[in-house]
């Protein structure tokens, strides 16, 4: 599915009225200036002309700039992504996207031009490997969550870590 054929979906499946409107190109700026990389493409298309947030799985991708949509509970991105960022081992360029519940998260690393997907989940592993790549690209993500295959982000197997 390319760009194009991607947003249109995101439109077409999103009960009107249920987007907040587009994020200012300054919002995106400042979390690129933050990250030290540009956002993937296709996300930037997104957060620029179709919604600041409120799309994706469930309708719950963060906004860059306002927390009184309803859905989401958490800070507006740049907000959530200074907050990863404290934590040990993290990579720069991998910012949140949306909460699952249960401490999961999806993730996307903006050093990657499609998007890299990476994964959060602590339930399955212990804290220092409950970040993991993933196999599949922001578009990849999206589609799926578009034909309705809500697949949790699956860490893979642990080798030789006595906690996870």
């Amino acid at each position: 599915m390319t760009d194009d054929e991607i947003i249109q979906r995101i439109r077409e499946q999103t009960p009107a009225g249920k987007l907040p409107p587009p994020a200012p190109p300054e919002a995106v700026a400042e979390l690129e200036a933050a990250v030290g990389h540009s956002m993937p493409a296709l996300l930037k298309r997104i957060y620029l002309e179709v919604a600041d947030g409120g799309f994706g799985r469930g309708g719950e991708a963060l906004s860059l700039t306002d927390t009184t949509y309803s859905f989401s509970d958490s800070e507006r991105l740049l907000v959530e992504y200074l907050g990863w960022c404290r934590r040990p081992n993290h990579p720069a360029s991998v910012v949140p996207l949306l909460a699952w519940g249960c401490a999961i998260w999806s993730l996307v690393d903006f050093s990657t031009p499609d998007g890299r997907m990476w994964g959060w989940d602590p339930n399955v592993r212990c804290l220092e490997h409950a970040l993991f790549p993933e196999d599949f690209t922001l578009a990849d993500r999206l589609c799926g969550w578009l034909d309705e295959r809500e697949d949790f982000p699956e860490a893979p197997t642990p080798v030789g870590c006595p906690h996870c």
